[in-house]
């Protein structure tokens, strides 16, 4: 009888073990999925951000440099724009710096744009954002339709707020220009032959404070 007990708390502490060790497999097992699951979720946020920079960076039009306060200002080339279903895109980058040469003050600066009123555009614009994101920011509230000194109208549209340039560091931001030219307009013989001129300012100053 005692004999009997012996072997049946034997087999009984084998059991425990064995249990102990497939539970101890178990956790090990659910532990590495868990962190080749979250390893991939990490692959997947560096990669998607990767490719929004990527995505940003292409197909640059046209490189500002400000290096000192002042303002400059460029005219955009459309080329012959027609009614169509895909916006028109334009980008431009505007540094603190080119090559050795760089700000030697902070500048804070805004985009203004003022357009001629030929053709029924829309415009916007995008800071450090590509546009078809969906949570990014068009930087043009509002067009107004003004009258200059010769009586000929145009469109102005204006950056509410001003970006900064520390002297300290070499910043780029970089705009992506959408133009909207609805294909609802390409049977309109009304505007065949006009021609838009689409002006970009930057307004620079020295920052004082």
């Amino acid at each position: 009888m005692a004999r009997r007990l012996k072997i049946l708390s034997k087999l009984k502490k084998e059991n425990i073990t064995y249990y102990e060790e497939k539970k101890r497999l178990l956790i090990v097992v659910v532990g590495m999925f868990l962190l080749i699951v979250l390893a991939l979720k990490l692959f997947q946020v560096a990669y998607a951000s990767y490719e929004s920079e990527a995505k940003l960076n292409a197909n640059i039009n046209k490189a500002i440099y400000i290096l000192e306060e002042g303002g400059m200002d460029f005219n955009i080339d459309l080329n012959k724009i027609e009614p169509s279903d895909k916006p028109y895109v334009y980008k431009f980058s505007i540094s603190n710096y080119k090559g050795s040469k760089h700000s030697q003050v902070d500048i804070e600066y805004k985009i203004d744009l003022k357009t001629t009123t030929n053709l029924p555009l829309t415009y916007e614009l995008y800071r450090n954002e590509n546009y078809d994101d969906p949570n990014s920011t068009d930087l043009f509230n509002e067009v107004k339709t003004v009258q200059d000194i010769d009586g000929a109208w145009y469109n102005s549209l204006e950056e509410t707020e001003k970006h900064l340039f520390p002297y300290i560091e070499d910043k780029t931001d970089i705009y992506t220009l959408v133009i909207h030219f609805p294909k609802e307009y390409k049977t309109n013989t009304e505007y065949a032959e006009n021609i838009e001129n689409i002006e970009v300012a930057i307004k620079s100053n020295q920052v004082t404070e």
